[in-house]
């Protein structure tokens, strides 16, 4: 059902169009740009290597000069020629060179650790800067190796090893004559090898990477790590490097895999080395994965978005179903033509056409029916309030029934004529069903007439203080509400009977738009549990609740039925509220809406 769907085959055939459009151009220009990174990668590692190998044979060179003035000292030669038997002729020569010679060479290159001149004849000198002196037996013994590893066209030599750790030996056969290659002797200078390093300061390789140099048998001439210099390298990576002159080869190195790129100096006979780790060479390919991926993500949102939009374009009957729909809110039932596509448009048109004929017709049913339940309920709470009024306590009247027949035994008095006009006014006026409201002086007259029959009953006049102001007695209220209050203060607050000291007070006031009446007798009050429960009722059942069955069915018409009829005529944030501590007696409070607005009274 979901793909015969017209949105469903829009949105999908869309994502489809997009998805393959964004696939495959992301696809392209991530292997175009990985293949053109990897390229300036090995541009640039070729680049380094060679600016730094053009620059290191430079610096060399520049020994192969410095070294000139001593090729061309008569003192050189004449020292070269000296015999053995000479032996204050050759200190003197010594001193002589050394000062003349090599400390003008020595103080213009302070890197330059120590010069020394090897003569054939088994005759040397040495000068040294900054460098404890050491046995020139080393030296002498090393004469013939000297004669073999040092080149035979009289150019510089860089030699393999040193005679002073951390340094690198430079050597070149002297002839007594510059034109002849009848060699006498060897000029050596040892270079402190830290002096490369200001070489190559300017050169970036990343934080993973470095430079190092190796001689043709695989001797590390220079290393960052200084605990490398003179150690051999690995024999599988000097193979590797060795076999891929300059060009790029990856490898792992102490568990790094690692890129090297190398290229050897025919001046030198050195191979120098660039090394960078392949996770941070390969940095810039996984930033453009990442961005290519992203960049992907979002336009594939936004072409979604307008893709969606697009198709929105298509759903123009909606737009008019909507307008149809408006009308139909103002109470104009209108119809919407077919479009005769047979698809989800005309099925949602022809529903909404069915939708405004049943409608139309079931409005009319729903309006007659509204109009007959609200004349039912008006009705039902016309019957239930006057149901409510009529509710008159039938102890109450057979009680006062047995008092008038009392009194007219015994004695023909005056009493029975009050007790029986009391009786009656009490009758007529609670029989008043049309009334809902009345006012304070009307239910005082009402409760004036009851405490008429109650005097009789208690046979002494009953200290009833009303303190109600002259200015709310025509506040209104509920009527048949207030007696009935009273006649529950006499049922439950004097259990024992009516003592002197007993009384009922009643007062008024206006308080924030509420008229309240407070009712309070000085009786035995209500236990803690029996209040809880009076609150509880009083607070959470419905006028409805107390209609049935909650009534006080010992005397009176009760607090839940006064409390009902309250909230039936004012609304249910109005009623009673009780207090009572046990001993002192309780208090009944009438909350009613206030339709005057006097001064206000305090509530004793």
């Amino acid at each position: 059902m979901m793909r015969s769907n017209l949105t469903f085959k829009i949105f999908m055939s869309f994502v489809t169009v997009i998805l393959l459009a964004l696939t495959i151009t992301s696809f392209s220009i991530y292997v175009r740009s990985s293949a053109e990174l990897e390229r300036n990668n090995e541009a640039m590692l070729s680049q380094i290597v060679n600016n730094a190998l053009h620059h290191t044979d430079l610096y060399l060179e520049k020994y192969e000069r410095a070294t000139l003035s001593v090729l061309t000292s008569s003192l050189v030669n004449e020292f070269l020629e000296l015999n053995d038997g000479n032996v204050y002729q050759y200190y003197s020569k010594s001193n002589e060179i050394i000062d003349r010679v090599f400390r003008p060479v020595t103080i213009t290159n302070p890197e330059i650790a120590m010069v020394y001149l090897l003569g054939y004849n088994g005759k040397i000198i040495t000068d040294f800067n900054n460098v404890t002196a050491f046995k020139e037996e080393p030296i002498l013994e090393s004469l013939e190796e000297l004669k073999q590893q040092t080149r035979e066209d009289g150019r510089m030599t860089v030699m393999d090893y040193s005679f002073i750790d951390g340094t690198v030996a430079l050597t070149r056969k002297i002839a007594v004559r510059q034109t002849s290659r009848a060699y006498k002797g060897i000029l050596g200078i040892e270079m402190r090898i830290e002096e490369l390093k200001t070489l190559w300061q300017g050169i970036n390789l990343g934080n993973s990477g470095y430079l190092f140099i190796v001689n043709d048998r695989g001797r590390i001439i220079y290393h960052p790590n200084a605990r490398q210099i003179g150690k051999q390298l690995n024999g599988d990576l000097f193979t590797l490097i060795m076999d891929h002159q300059n060009s790029p080869v990856t490898t792992e190195l102490d568990g790094v895999d690692r890129v090297f790129y190398n290229k050897r100096s025919d001046f030198s006979g050195w191979t120098l080395v660039a090394s960078r780790s392949l996770d941070e060479l390969r940095k810039p390919i996984v930033n453009v994965r990442q961005t290519t991926f992203v960049s992907a993500i979002l336009t594939c949102l936004v072409a979604l978005l307008v893709a969606f939009k697009f198709g929105r374009s298509f759903t123009k009957p909606i737009q008019m179903l909507v307008a149809a729909m408006r009308e139909t809110e103002k109470g104009n039932w209108t119809r919407v033509p077919l479009l005769g596509k047979k698809d989800e448009r005309d099925r949602l048109i022809l529903s909404y056409n069915i939708m405004v004929d049943r409608l139309s017709g079931m409005v009319d049913q729903v309006y007659k029916s509204e109009l007959e339940n609200r004349a039912n309920l008006l009705h039902r709470k016309t019957a239930e309030f006057q149901a409510l009024q009529l509710q008159i306590n039938p102890h109450f009247m057979y009680n006062t029934l047995e008092t008038i027949v009392s009194y007219a035994i015994i004695q023909d008095s005056k009493e029975i004529r009050e007790i029986v006009r009391a009786l009656a006014y009490m009758l007529r006026y609670a029989i008043r069903t049309n009334l809902e409201e009345v006012t304070v002086a009307n239910e005082l007259k009402h409760l004036l007439h009851y405490m008429t029959i109650m005097n009789h009953r208690f046979e002494r006049e009953f200290p009833l203080d009303v303190a109600i102001p002259s200015e709310l007695l025509l506040e209104k209220m509920v009527t048949l509400t207030l007696q009935p209050v009273v006649e529950n203060a006499f049922k439950h607050a004097f259990p024992d009977g009516i003592e002197e000291y007993h009384t009922i007070h009643i007062d008024a006031k206006i308080e924030n738009d509420l008229f309240l009446i407070a009712v309070s007798d000085n009786g035995a009050g209500m236990s803690a549990e029996n209040l809880s429960e009076i609150q509880s009722r009083l607070k959470s059942q419905e006028p409805s609740e107390m209609l049935e069955g909650k009534l006080d069915t010992d005397g009176g018409i009760g607090l839940l039925n006064v409390h009902s009829r309250i909230r039936m005529v004012f609304g249910d944030e109005y009623g009673l509220s009780v207090t009572s501590e046990p001993g002192e007696g309780t208090t009944v409070l009438f909350r009613m809406p206030a339709v005057r607005a006097p001064r206000k009274l305090p509530v004793s």
